[in-house]
C-alpha cells in the first residue's frame, strides 16, 4: 500500500560555472611549476513536489586556486608538491527530508538546507627508483581540511514528537545531515624496496600514520571523533623463476578512537594479516596454485575478535597451441572458515559489524587466450592466466591477507 507520510517526490538541480587561468613555468625539463585560479560559480535548485511544495535555492560563489611543483632531484629520485582547493555538493538523499522510520529506534531524515563543502588538500611525494640495484624508497604525505563538511546531527528524544507527520517516540534517536566545521584528515605511507639476491627474492617494507577528526553534533552539543591509525608491514617477493613463485607478507593495523562526548568513549583495535600465495608450473604445462591467508582481530565487540585462516587452491594444465588454453579447478574457502568483519567510524558512533559472506565452492574454469601482445612475465605465466582473482569474503578481513 502506498503510504503518503514515507513518500516524497523531489527535484535537485546543481548548475556550476567554472572560469580559470594557470600559468605553467619549466625552467627546464627537471623541474616543473604551474599556479592557477579558478572562480566557480554554483547554483543549488531543491524542489520538493510531493506530498507538498517547497523550494530552496542557493548560490555559492568561490575562488579555488591550485598549485603544482615538480622537481628531479638526481637521475634516480624526483620530489613533487600539489595543492588544490575545491567544492563537493550534498547528494539527492542527504537533501530530500523525508522521515526514515523503518526502524522506530533509530529515525532518520535529510536536510534540504544543506550548503556545499570546500576543501584544501595538499600533498607531497618523494620517489627513489635505481634500476641498476633494484632498490626504490617512496614517502607520501597528504593534508586535508574541509569547511561546512557534512556531518550528522543526533538528538536523543526526550519525550514523544512529531517529525514531517512521523510520530517519533520517546527514547528513540533521530538524526539528520548538517554542516559543521572543524574535518581534518593526515595521511603519510612510506615503502622501501630491495632486493635479496641469494634467495632472488624482492623484500619491501611498509608503515604509515593516519589522522581524522570528524566533527558531530549530539543533543546540540559540537562533538569531535579522533581516530589515530598507524600501521606497517612487510613482504616477501620472488623472482626464482618462471615455474616457482611465492609471496608471503604480513601487515598490521592499529587504531585508537576517541569522542569528547560526556562518556569520553575510546576504543583500540588490532587487526593482523598474513599472507602466502605459492604457485608451481612445470614444462608440460601442469599448474597448482595456493593462497593462504591469515586474519587476527582484537579490541572489537564482544563475540568479533575472531581469528580464521582463508585458503583458495586451484589446478590446471595449459593445452593447445602456444599453450593458448587452459582448463583449471578451483576450490575457494578450503576451511570453511571465510569471515567478513568491520568496524565503521564516522562522528556518530563507533561501529563493529559481522556479515554472512559466501563460503566454500568450486569452480571449472576453460580460458581460451585469442592472442598473445609479447611475452608475460615469470610470475604472471606462473599464476595461470587469471590467477586466483575471484574470491569470497567482504569487507577489511573477507579477501586474503596483505591488501591493507
Amino acid at each position: 500500500m502506498f503510504d503518503t507520510t514515507l513518500s516524497n517526490q523531489f527535484d535537485n538541480k546543481i548548475t556550476t560555472n567554472n572560469v580559470g587561468v594557470n600559468y605553467r613555468l619549466n625552467q627546464s625539463r627537471d623541474e616543473q611549476f604551474s599556479v592557477g585560479i579558478n572562480f566557480q560559480n554554483s547554483k543549488l535548485q531543491s524542489e520538493r513536489i510531493f506530498p507538498n511544495v517547497t523550494t530552496v535555492n542557493q548560490s555559492f560563489s568561490n575562488i579555488l586556486p591550485n598549485v603544482m611543483w615538480r622537481k628531479k632531484l638526481s637521475a634516480v629520485s624526483n620530489i613533487r608538491v600539489f595543492y588544490r582547493a575545491s567544492t563537493s555538493f550534498p547528494s539527492i538523499n542527504q537533501l530530500q527530508d523525508v522521515v526514515n522510520n523503518s526502524n522506530p529506534l533509530s529515525v532518520s531524515s535529510g536536510n534540504p538546507n544543506l550548503t556545499q563543502s570546500y576543501t584544501h588538500f595538499l600533498s607531497g611525494r618523494y620517489s627513489y627508483t635505481n634500476s641498476k640495484t633494484s632498490k626504490s624508497f617512496f614517502a607520501n604525505l597528504m593534508l586535508q581540511t574541509t569547511g561546512d563538511y557534512i556531518s550528522t546531527a543526533t538528538y536523543f528524544v526526550q519525550a514523544d514528537s512529531v517529525v514531517q507527520n512521523i510520530i517519533v517516540d520517546k527514547g528513540a534517536q533521530f538524526s539528520k545531515p548538517i554542516n559543521l566545521n572543524g574535518y581534518q584528515s593526515l595521511r603519510t605511507f612510506f615503502t622501501y624496496s630491495m632486493p635479496v639476491k641469494k634467495i632472488k627474492t624482492t623484500v619491501s617494507v611498509s608503515t604509515g600514520f593516519s589522522y581524522t577528526k570528524l566533527p558531530g553534533f549530539v543533543n546540540k552539543i559540537n562533538t569531535f571523533t579522533n581516530n589515530y591509525t598507524y600501521n606497517a608491514g612487510i613482504a616477501l617477493a620472488s623472482n626464482i623463476s618462471e615455474f616457482i613463485d611465492y609471496n608471503v607478507s604480513y601487515n598490521a593495523n592499529f587504531s585508537n578512537s576517541k569522542t569528547n562526548t560526556t562518556n569520553n568513549t575510546a576504543t583500540k583495535y588490532v587487526n593482523q594479516a598474513l599472507g602466502v600465495q605459492l604457485n608451481l608450473l612445470n614444462k608440460k604445462g601442469w599448474f597448482i596454485q595456493n593462497d593462504v591467508s591469515g586474519n587476527a582481530n582484537s579490541g572489537l565487540s564482544a563475540g568479533l575478535n575472531q581469528s580464521y585462516w582463508l585458503w583458495n587452491a586451484a589446478i590446471g594444465k595449459k593445452i593447445l597451441k602456444k599453450q593458448a588454453g587452459e582448463i583449471k579447478l578451483s576450490v575457494f574457502d578450503l576451511l570453511k572458515q571465510n569471515q567478513s568483519i568491520i568496524r565503521t567510524i564516522d562522528e556518530r558512533s563507533i561501529t563493529d559489524a559481522q556479515t554472512n559472506v559466501l563460503k566454500q565452492y568450486f569452480m571449472l574454469t576453460f580460458t581460451y587466450k585469442l592472442k598473445n601482445f609479447g611475452t608475460a612475465s615469470a610470475a604472471q605465466s606462473n599464476r595461470g592466466g587469471g590467477g586466483m582473482q575471484m574470491r569470497p569474503g567482504g569487507g577489511m578481513n573477507g579477501g586474503r591477507g596483505g591488501d591493507f
